[in-house]
């Protein structure tokens, strides 16, 4: 295969601004580039009719995506309600963008329109989709993530790729299956995942790491050396993505412990009115390798995000992770955390539910048992995708 390049598809929307998902596609990316491939990344360009979008609509309704369809029609509203809040977005969407034009993009070639795409797809060694939240059930109609658009001819494989939730819904579960049948290899995110291939398709998945911990600690150090982050007081860094009020009132607590101040980044997936009274600075001019430096010099890391837990863990943080969602909910994130700490052996004092976050989030994690974890775990994963390119 080394006479053809490696088709990548990534975790990608224009003017999305997450930070770990900037991240896990450049560390995915990397790490291929490592074992000797070169890679491409594969950007696709819709031209959908109405009755697509309106399949597009019904799907995510039946699939209990309501809230997630509802941010998406409302955004525009809440921008030119809150002027400030627009002017924060703009200034973070801005860093964001020049760290993928400078990681990310040079690696793009797009296709325009679903024919072109699928005749794309024969230009390629192989296709890797990973990993992040690709295969949610929103997503199945478009035909993209699930690798529906490339040739038979042409191997897929999955890499630390995540449904997102802990169950698909009924109405999928036979096209689910479908289409993982036709991957060649199969590496999941969490062990929730595997159960869902292993129970819907003729495959077997293994569970392998987030693109994000493939690179070593030395590593992201060497990345986010360039970043102008010199904060020279001790702080709480904070990183919330839903909108529990318990966990920002748990951080407070913190703070009135210890004495250090919070620095926050607001309003990632939503607006949140309560974020503009948390927190003594909320910087907006943050790009990615920003994110993982605050994190790295951080005195205490609250978070209810998986990768803000995957880089508290390698830079060895006093952390607590917050569930972003309610345990019974079917289409809840909850799980990739459950198996990170599972995987890694972190203790489950560091999910909070509820006591005294002080005492918790000071309570001693065993970092050899988890470093020797995780070099177990990014060896067999190399592993996993080295021999799926072969």
């Amino acid at each position: 295969m080394m006479n053809k390049k490696i088709g990548c598809v990534i975790a990608y929307t224009p003017g999305h601004n997450n930070y770990g998902t900037s991240l896990q596609g450049y560390a995915m990316l990397k790490k291929i580039q490592q074992l000797g491939y070169d890679c491409e990344v594969i950007q696709y360009k819709k031209c959908l009719s109405i009755f697509q979008k309106l399949n597009f609509i019904i799907n995510a309704i039946r699939a209990g995506e309501t809230k997630e369809l509802y941010s998406r029609f409302t955004r525009n509203d809440i921008l030119k309600k809150y002027p400030n809040y627009a002017a924060g977005i703009k200034l973070r969407t801005t860093a964001v963008n020049k760290y993928k034009e400078k990681k990310l993009i040079p690696l793009f070639h797009e296709y325009v329109g679903y024919k072109a795409l699928h005749q794309g797809s024969k230009n390629y060694a192989a296709v890797v989709v990973g990993s992040d939240q690709v295969w949610t059930p929103m997503s199945l109609p478009n035909k993209f993530f699930n690798l529906l658009f490339v040739d038979d001819s042409i191997p897929k494989i999955a890499y630390a790729s995540s449904f997102g939730v802990s169950e698909i819904p009924n109405f999928q579960k036979k096209a689910t299956g479908a289409y993982l049948d036709r991957f060649k290899a199969i590496g999941v995110r969490e062990q929730r995942g595997k159960e869902i291939v292993d129970t819907l398709s003729h495959k077997q998945a293994i569970v392998v790491a987030d693109p994000t911990l493939l690179l070593t600690k030395e590593e992201w150090e060497d990345e986010i050396a360039d970043s102008t982050v010199n904060e020279k007081e001790p702080y709480i860094f904070c990183y919330f993505l839903g909108t529990n009020q318990k966990a920002r009132e748990a951080v407070k607590k913190l703070k009135k412990e210890t004495g250090y101040k919070i620095i926050t980044i607001r309003h990632m997936d939503e607006y949140v009115p309560e974020d503009e009274f948390f927190g003594d600075e909320a910087p907006y001019d943050v790009d990615p390798n920003d994110f993982v430096k605050y994190i790295s010099k951080a005195e205490y890391v609250c978070t209810d995000s998986f990768h803000c837990s995957v880089f508290s863990t390698i830079f060895h943080r006093k952390f607590m992770t917050f569930y972003r969602f309610a345990s019974s909910s079917k289409t809840g994130r909850n799980s990739r955390i459950d198996s990170l700490f599972n995987v890694l052996g972190i203790n489950k004092e560091h999910i909070f539910n509820d006591g005294d976050i002080v005492s918790k989030i000071n309570s001693r994690i065993d970092w050899d048992l988890v470093d020797n974890n995780l070099s177990t775990l990014r060896a067999n994963s190399i592993q996993f995708l080295n021999d799926a390119l072969k």
